[in-house]
């Protein structure tokens, strides 16, 4: 009874200092790019690939690590897997080659994995009720914050340049924050959390197809001179991924073990949740990576005027993210509709002042956009977790603290190698400031579009008197069970 008393703020502080770190992880290094692309002779795409490979490691071993919390326990997992991220962040601190480095980040990518797949079955196993929601909304809103703020991190840490340890700074901050979370982790987290004695087998050949699929749709976005040249192996990508819906039903149906119980995208709520939480997730890591490329390598901007250009941005995500649990509870899931056209509608409006960025000195003039990009983003993010989630069974939430993550980091992957592609494909070979300007302007376009899509879809969302009802006719039909 631990964990459902005092320990369960100390439960959920561990996980949040696991999300802030992998968050800040994603996104400080954004802001480090150019500078490890000069430090150890990177070209363009293999800039894109530093974050990107993160990203997609990070997905494909998602739900593998969600069903190895399920067998060897969330805490085990949770523990070893946050040991595991600070290893490998140390073995990219000191990578002596873009490439050892890039190899870094897919082993880190696991590593999380392993960490982040357990922290939304810890959280719903240690809350109920509205506690729960309350604790998804300081979950999500600290994921988000952690997110913005990381751009922020990045750009102090190579101003800072401690004991002359520059970009490498960004990947060595993780290391006290996976030792505190490792401490909190094995004291307050339930040790039995999430295990289950029975059905323990893994699922090699949805392993298989969920890996390969994905890899095969990102990774020739990143390779591929063009997106028609690429288009090939991502329909096989699409087709794998399908049979692996398909795989994974027939498994459920036949009382075998599989790695997603398929049933839970019957839930309107779950289904469009994750759908927004994809194309936000890709709107976001697109955003922030273009733009700090921009600034420093097309306007020689240094690391510290991206910082400073995120910060209002920030600022409007704070604010957001610490209204949204309020006006959730007032307008429910309207409240993400209204965040993702906000956010859309924002992003529009800087790329139709994208100029302004070349002008001397900070652009005060896109102060008010970029706050409102923050803004749209936590009032998106911070009850997000809590719509999605709201509808699903207890006996699915092993799979959905798999999925969710993995959505998330899917659409981050997507957004980064298409955004990056994309933007790259649009620089001449002897690109000059404008040049930059010009495809920031078309990418912020493209994600503005990106964002009416969420808009559309997060406008769909189920209302909260549905999900309340739905509870209400669960809790009267299910039998009640004797401790």
């Amino acid at each position: 009874m631990t964990l459902r008393r005092s320990g369960s703020w100390m439960t959920l502080c561990a996980c949040l200092l696991a999300v802030t770190m992998q968050m800040l992880d994603v996104t400080a290094v954004t802001v480090a790019l150019p500078t490890i692309a000069t430090d150890l002779d990177g070209t363009g795409a293999q800039q894109v690939w530093v974050p990107a490979a993160y990203l997609l490691a990070f997905a494909c071993a998602l739900l593998t690590m969600a069903r190895t919390g399920e067998v060897f326990g969330r805490r085990n997992t949770f523990v070893v897997g946050t040991a595991l991220f600070a290893s490998t962040s140390v073995l990219c601190a000191y990578a002596p080659t873009i490439e050892l480095l890039i190899f870094g980040r897919v082993l880190q990518g696991v590593a999380g994995a392993a960490m982040s797949a357990q922290t939304v079955a810890i959280v719903t196993g240690a809350y109920s009720g509205a506690r729960r929601t309350t604790a998804f909304a300081l979950y999500g809103g600290v994921a988000g914050i952690a997110g913005l703020a990381g751009p922020s991190v990045g750009a102090v840490l190579l101003h800072l340049d401690i004991l002359g340890t520059g970009w490498r700074a960004i990947f060595l901050i993780n290391v006290p924050i996976a030792a505190a979370a490792i401490v909190l982790g094995r004291r307050y987290v339930c040790a039995g959390s999430g295990k289950k004695r029975s059905g323990g087998r893994f699922d090699p050949i949805g392993v298989a197809l969920w890996s390969m699929g994905a890899v095969l749709i990102v990774y020739p976005i990143m390779t591929s001179s063009s997106l028609m040249a690429a288009a090939p192996a991502m329909g096989i990508g699409l087709v794998l991924l399908s049979v692996f819906a398909v795989w994974e039903r027939h498994r459920t149906a036949a009382g075998a073990h599989a790695m997603v119980d398929t049933r839970i995208f019957a839930e309107r709520g779950f289904t469009y949740g994750c759908v927004v939480s994809a194309l936000v997730y890709a709107t976001f890591t697109g955003f922030v990576l273009t733009m700090s490329v921009t600034l420093q390598t097309g306007l020689g901007d240094s690391a510290s005027t991206v910082g400073a250009i995120t910060i209002p941005f920030a600022l409007g995500a704070v604010v957001a993210s610490l209204a949204a649990p309020i006006l959730f509870r007032r307008w429910d899931s309207r409240v993400v509709a209204v965040g993702a056209a906000t956010m859309g509608a924002s992003l529009f409006v800087l790329g139709s002042a994208a100029d302004h960025l070349d002008r001397p000195g900070f652009p005060w003039s896109l102060t008010i956009p970029l706050i409102l990009v923050g803004a749209g983003l936590g009032s998106v993010i911070a009850p997000l977790q809590s719509t999605i989630v709201a509808g699903v069974s207890p006996d699915a939430i092993g799979s959905a603290s798999g999925i969710m993550p993995t959505v998330q980091q899917v659409g981050s992957a997507v957004g980064t190698a298409v955004t990056g592609a994309v933007y790259f494909a649009m620089l001449p070979a002897q690109a000059v400031a404008s040049d930059h300007l010009a495809a920031q302007q078309n990418v912020l376009f493209g994600l503005a579009a990106t964002m009416a899509v969420a808009t559309a879809v997060a406008m769909a969302l189920p209302r909260g008197d549905r999900v309340v009802t739905e509870h209400v006719r669960e809790a009267v039909t299910t039998p009640q069970r004797s401790p």
